[in-house]
Order: structure tokens, then sequence, then C-alpha cells
């Protein structure tokens, strides 16, 4: 194979343009790096795409305990993040401060709660129980036996395929160069140092290069012992119903979030069935009954349309961030179901160790070097 000479080097390449990757972008060139972000398909189409945009750090993160503190730190730089991006952009973003309810149904529904509030409380969250009454008032739409439930007043959701497409713009308007249909094969390593990529076309050379290409990240040949990630797929459906019965995110069996377009969106499955894309009878049927189980009124909302995403999930289900013990090698994914949500936290984060070799934010126990350790190193397999 030829390659043609990179004309140009970089201060950073990012590999993966899904919102972690414009978020990344977008934060290093607003600290003046010259950045080159390239991806496989166009930017924000896999993942971050696919997504239902909650922000949702206790329900994502109940077995997850360490990620908590990312998780709380991520939502609240959301304010400031969505400001930004819209501010430079003019795009809305969609995004919305309501809260969530989670909501228990039927037989043994305040047994189920207090074993969710125990849960939740362990990882220091605060939700305010609520009673059949108080529920009825908060969703009049839901079905006669949501029976026990409890509010989450810090939470929000997003449109995340309008804030990909937001943050994406604004990483172009700071000076942030894009290309499309670039699959990277391998890194570039000399010497012990990140030096660039190889994609089919070029050589690209820079002086960090950040790897954030989601479930696909461990297909880059040399990045396979720091990121080994595998797929999770996850199959939604969206409803427009005449008027929408709620004003905020719902979970029960499934989760609802309403969107401002007037769609109400219903997820999701985890599966885990290697790369394949296909949304499946039996999954979207059991979403549609999830959703018409918790608000009746759904039975006749017209199905808008249905789709899946691969999600970028880890051995075990954490993110992959920070150097790797290459220098000018940093990692940013694995995010699986909270990718939406650390966007902030994460573009922050690969800022600061990038620029100022130090990070505020609390990241400990993520780092790539927790999966290298434990495999053997394929000698130079990236290095020329």
């Amino acid at each position: 194979m030829r390659y043609t000479r990179a004309v140009n080097s970089f201060d950073v390449i990012i590999i993966g343009a899904g919102l972690i990757g414009c978020s990344i972008a977008h934060e290093l060139a607003r600290r003046g790096l010259r950045v080159l972000a390239l991806d496989r398909r166009e930017p924000g189409q896999e993942a971050s795409w696919a997504a239902a945009g909650m922000l949702t750090p206790a329900s994502e993160s109940i077995e997850e305990h360490a990620l908590v503190p990312l998780a709380n730190a991520s939502l609240a730089l959301y304010p400031g993040f969505i400001e930004r991006v819209e501010g430079a952009t003019g795009m809305n973003t969609g995004y919305r401060r309501d809260g969530a309810l989670e909501v228990f149904f039927g037989e043994g529904a305040e047994e189920k709660l207090q074993h969710w509030l125990a849960a939740v409380r362990r990882a220091g969250f605060h939700p305010q129980p609520l009673r059949t009454a108080e529920l009825r008032r908060a969703e009049p739409a839901l079905a006669a036996d949501a029976a026990a439930g409890a509010f989450m007043a810090d939470e929000g959701s997003v449109d995340n395929r309008r804030l990909t497409a937001a943050v994406a713009a604004a990483a172009r308007g700071q000076g942030v160069d894009f290309r499309a249909g670039e699959n990277v094969a391998r890194l570039t390593i000399l010497s012990g140092r990140a030096t660039g990529v190889e994609t089919q076309n070029a050589k690209l050379s820079s002086a960090h290069v950040v790897l954030a290409a989601g479930c696909f990240s461990a297909q880059v040949q040399g990045a396979e012992r720091y990121a080994p990630t595998l797929p999770a797929r996850g199959q939604m459906a969206a409803l427009r119903p005449a008027e929408m019965p709620v004003r905020r995110v719902v979970r029960g069996p499934s989760y609802l979030v309403p969107r401002n377009d007037g769609r109400l969106l219903i997820g999701a499955t985890v599966e885990h069935v290697g790369f394949e894309k296909a949304v499946t009878a039996g999954a979207i049927g059991r979403l549609l009954s999830d959703a018409v189980r918790m608000l009746p009124a759904l039975a006749h909302a017209p199905v808008v349309e249905t789709w899946c995403g691969l999600r970028p999930d880890t051995p075990d289900h954490l993110p992959i961030l920070g150097p790797a013990d290459v220098e000018g090698l940093w990692i940013a994914t694995g995010h699986y179901r909270n990718g939406i949500l650390l966007a902030p936290a994460t573009a922050r984060a690969l800022g600061e160790w990038i620029a100022e070799s130090r990070t505020s934010l609390p990241v400990e126990g993520f780092s790539p070097m927790r999966f290298a350790a434990s495999q053997p190193e394929q000698a130079h397999s990236a290095n020329h």
C-alpha cells in the first residue's frame, strides 16, 4: 500500500468524532491547539447518534459506584458546556433540567423502591421518595398501579443528536479540522512516543494522539492493550403522541425520554451480539409493551422511528481515561451507557492533561494501564 505524505502536522490528532471526540477537540482548540479529528463515518453517527440523552448519574451508576464522582462532576459542568456550545453556534441542543422520576408498579412496588433507595443512597444520592398521590400529581398519565417512586431533582436530558452536531460546529468554529471517512489503521509510535497515525489514505503526524473511537477503539493497531472495548447493542423506539404525556424522564421497566420536538423516546436494550447492527421485532416489541404498561395512553401513539447503536463497553463497564505508557498517547473511550453524560468532564480532563499535565477531575480507577498491565505487549506492532 502506498501512502501520501501528510502535508501538515498537528498538535493533536483525535481518532473518533462522536460526542466525546468532538468535545475533546473543541476543548483543545479553545486552548489554542491545532487539532485534527478523524472518523470512519461522518462525525456523530455512531453511539452518539443512537443514545437517549439522559443526564442521569444515579440510575446508570448504581452498580459502578467508582463512576459516581466523575458522573456528578460532569453533570455539574453541563450548564456551562451547553451555554458555550449554544452561544458559539446559535444551535438549540434540547437541554432540559426537569429532573427524573423512578417509578415502581404493581405488587411489591414499595419493597422495590426501598431496595432502590438504599442503593442510590449508598452511592451518595438523595432522591425524594413520593407517595402514590404525589406520583399522580407529578405525572398524571402514569398507569393506575404506579404505586411507589422517587424524584431525582438534579437530573435532566439533552437531544444528543442536536448536541453532537452543535459541538462539532463549535469545534469547527475554533479551527478544528474534521476528516470523515478516514479509518485509522494503526498508531505510529517511535522510540516510545506516539507521533501520529496511519489511515488507509495517509500518514499523519502530531505531538499527541487521543483515542476516542468508541467500540471501535480496540480495532486500532497499537491501542488494543489500552482500550479493549467491545460493542453493546442498544435498541430504541420513538413515538409521536398527540399530546406529550410526561413532563420529564420517567424510568420504570424501560425509560421514557420526552423531546422538545414532540417525540417520546423509549429505551433501551443492552445486548452483547458483537458488531451486529439490527433492530429486532422481539426487542422493539418489549420496549413498546413496557411503554404502554407505564403510560396506557401511549397505546394509540404512532411509532415514528426505531433504531439501534453500539455502546462502547469495557471488561469492567467503566470508562478508559488518561495517559498510556507511550508518551503522547491518551485514551478517552469505553464510556458504555454514560457517554452523553460524561462528555463535558472527559473533554475537561483531556484538555487539562494535554495542556497542563494534570487534571482536576476525579478520574482515579479509569487509567488505561489497568488493562495494559494484564495483557502482553505486542512487540513493536505499531512502531515504524
